[in-house]
């Protein structure tokens, strides 16, 4: 049950909480793939690319829903 008190409601607070872990990673997945291809490890970088396009799908849709512009 949400107080008077409360900012945020339970699922405004979740949802603000996994955007944050997506932009965590997006602002730190461009090290990790040069990480990789300085390691010579394509299948690495690959995944961890398409894994940034995923996250950054996720995190529009998630501001989206809060709200953000």
């Amino acid at each position: 049950m949400e107080s008077s008190t409360q900012i945020l409601s339970n699922c405004q607070y979740n949802m603000a909480k996994q955007l944050e872990k997506k932009l965590q990673f997006l602002w730190n997945v461009d090290g990790y793939v040069k990480d990789a291809e300085r390691e010579g490890n394509t299948q690495c970088a690959k995944i961890l690319r398409e894994i940034k396009s995923d996250e950054e799908k996720h995190a529009r849709v998630l501001k989206q829903l809060l709200g953000l512009k």
